[in-house]
C-alpha cells in the first residue's frame, strides 16, 4: 500500500545552510551542486534563489542539460 507523501521545501533554509557552511569555512566561496532535479526538490528554483540572494557563488550540475536547464 502507498501512502500519500509530500515534501516541503524551505528555500529560505537551504540559503540559510550555504551561508552558515560559508561561515563554517572561513567565507570560502561555496558551489551548491544541483542535480536530479535537486533530488525533485526543483533544482532550477532551488539554484536560481541561492544564486540571486549570494550564498551560492558558483552551480555545478551533472550533465549538459542540467545545464541548460
Amino acid at each position: 500500500m502507498l501512502y500519500p507523501t509530500y515534501a516541503r521545501v524551505d528555500l529560505g533554509a537551504i540559503e540559510a545552510n550555504l551561508r552558515a557552511v560559508r561561515e563554517r569555512t572561513g567565507g570560502r566561496e561555496v558551489m551548491l551542486t544541483v542535480k536530479a532535479d535537486a533530488y525533485g526538490h526543483g533544482a532550477v528554483a532551488v539554484a536560481r534563489r541561492c544564486e540571486a540572494s549570494g550564498a551560492a557563488d558558483r552551480l555545478g550540475v551533472a550533465t549538459v542539460p542540467e545545464a541548460l536547464e
